[in-house]
């Protein structure tokens, strides 16, 4: 039961919140968007490469305070960055774990807003 266990925890803490960030990595061209999947920072690390920004700006989410203002100026420039309406920012600062699943699902693909890593 024990394993069981372990292998439920992988699927909620790593797989399941790297998979939007994942495709939206693949649809913008990202070159590793398999990071997504590293725990933690990964997510974060692909959404930023997506929008042309450095990996290290992912700092900026253990600042308290900071952290806030960051994420909502990343809620605000990944839609613009990706040429979408303005309502995803109202989306995903407000219901972001649910939003960010339609979002990236949805993404055309294209590679305007990549970077490499």
């Amino acid at each position: 039961m024990h394993a069981l266990g372990v292998l439920i925890y992988l699927v909620l803490v790593i797989v399941i919140p790297g998979i939007p960030s994942y495709v939206i990595g693949q649809r913008r061209g990202v070159e590793t968007p398999g990071l997504a999947f590293v725990p933690g920072v990964g997510p974060l690390l692909v959404l930023l490469w997506s929008v042309g920004r450095s990996g290290w700006l992912c700092l900026l989410a253990f600042v308290p305070i900071v952290n806030i203002v960051f994420w909502i100026w990343l809620a605000i420039i990944v839609p613009q960055t990706h040429g979408r309406s303005g309502w995803w920012s109202v989306g995903l600062i407000f219901l972001s774990v649910i939003v960010i699943w339609f979002y990236a699902f949805t993404l055309d693909t294209g590679s305007e807003g990549a970077a490499t890593a």
